[in-house]
């Protein structure tokens, strides 16, 4: 499979993190407790299948992205950040777009490593969840295991995070 094809995770996140209100919570985060925002869409995504994941998922999944997450994203976001307040008010603002588009480009090999290895692991099926009720209970045991191994912050079903299956509009 192409690295950067076929990955119905990353549609998902396009969709999911577009909502204005995904993004800041991510990001909240990711600045709060150092989440990784592709581990919290990742537990969004397998739980809205009803599928839970277990710590012994979790912490493949974080080996699966670690190389790539430190040598590349984890530079590419520091440079985008130093960049940004460099060229605050300056009149050429591509140079800091450029940055943001090859570290988005450096997310989607991220997303593309975790889809292909939750399909290695359990199949390429990805079979709806039975009810919008039931995704949204998996999200939530998910998004608490990832949250719980490095804070102690838990997620609610109030959060944005949380996004019933029924809601979801994405390519499959």
């Amino acid at each position: 499979m192409n690295q950067l094809s076929g990955n119905p995770f990353w549609d998902y996140s396009l969709v999911h993190y577009g909502r204005p209100e995904v993004a800041r919570a991510c990001l909240e985060l990711q600045e709060d407790v150092g989440a990784n925002v592709n581990l919290v869409l990742f537990c969004c995504w397998i739980g809205s299948f009803g599928r839970v994941l277990t710590v012994q998922d979790l912490g493949e999944a974080e080996e699966v992205i670690r190389d790539w997450n430190e040598q590349v994203v984890e530079p590419l976001r520091g440079v985008r950040r130093f960049v940004q307040s460099e060229f605050a008010g300056f009149a050429d603002q591509e140079w800091p777009q450029e940055v943001k588009q090859l570290e988005l480009k450096a997310e989607r090999v991220v997303q593309n490593r975790l889809c292909n290895w939750w399909r290695t692991k359990c199949g390429s099926s990805m079979d709806s969840a039975d009810s919008g009720e039931l995704g949204v209970r998996q999200q939530l045991q998910n998004l608490n295991l990832y949250l719980s191994r490095t804070s102690d912050v838990a997620i609610n079903s109030e959060s944005p995070l949380v996004w019933p299956v029924a809601s979801a509009k994405f390519k499959s």
